[in-house]
């Protein structure tokens, strides 16, 4: 007998459970009584926040897939608000939950018509398919920069070692000023060899001068302003004209004439 005294018991009004469904009821009851004791108090409403992981804490008996399909059964009828605008950071995806009491009085006094068991069933699965969606759309977008990020490095590395070599630096990769600046071009739509013509424009210019080699370095060379100019300096070099070589006549006094 003391397993049915030591643990808190779950309640369920018999009301609930016919109108919502067993486990929807369970799970509003629950809420209800969370709510009771929040201190979450935001845009006029008491809020309680819980990951389904956290939830299932509380219902043992349940998968996180059966705690979710309460949850969302019970926001398709509009019983249950969620939101996540509370969390501190964007990428906490933790939700926050209210409960719209008007809509379940309404439900309870049978003056608006439920959907459907199996309506339900299909707006929880069209839901749950947009999730799955929006999440492979995520990794996506994710494996995307990801691999925007390794090819801009290796961009980057492509032009310091090319400004090193040239300037005779030891400018290093990954600084991060350095990288900044070399993305923001890269973002306007310059390419790599838009950036070795800059540097070898001012590396003509500025290499054998002790006043200015100083500044053959990326904050001169690749900022906003003066990238572009130098870019335009490189553009209008017009190059050196091909040197002819004109050959002397070689005149051979040995050959004769050939018979007739």
């Amino acid at each position: 007998m003391k397993l049915l005294l030591n643990e808190s018991p779950l309640l369920v009004l018999p009301t609930l459970a016919v109108k919502l469904g067993l486990n929807e009821a369970i799970v509003l009851q629950q809420l209800h009584f969370r709510l009771l004791q929040s201190p979450l108090k935001y845009d006029g409403f008491t809020w309680y926040h819980h990951t389904y992981t956290k939830w299932r804490e509380q219902f043992p008996f349940w998968s996180e897939k059966t705690i979710s399909r309460a949850f969302l059964s019970l926001e398709r009828k509009g019983i249950i608000v969620s939101s996540q605008a509370y969390n501190a950071m964007k990428v906490n995806k933790t939700k926050w939950y209210r409960i719209d009491y008007d809509v379940l009085s309404r439900i309870l006094e049978r003056q608006i018509d439920l959907p459907t068991e199996t309506d339900c069933e299909e707006q929880t699965e069209q839901f749950e398919f947009n999730e799955e969606s929006k999440m492979a759309d995520s990794v996506k977008k994710e494996r995307n920069k990801e691999k925007q990020q390794n090819t801009n490095l290796e961009i980057m590395t492509e032009i310091i070692h090319y400004l090193n070599n040239k300037a005779y630096k030891e400018f290093r990769i990954n600084n991060q000023a350095t990288k900044r600046l070399i993305n923001a071009r890269l973002q306007e739509g310059y390419t790599v060899e838009d950036f070795k013509k800059v540097i070898d424009v001012k590396v003509s210019q500025w290499l054998n001068n002790k006043e200015m080699r100083s500044y053959l370095r990326p904050s001169t060379l690749f900022s906003p302003t003066n990238f572009e100019n130098y870019l335009n300096e490189a553009r209008d070099m017009k190059p050196s004209p091909v040197k002819r070589t004109i050959q002397p006549i070689v005149l051979d006094y040995n050959a004769g004439e050939e018979d007739e």
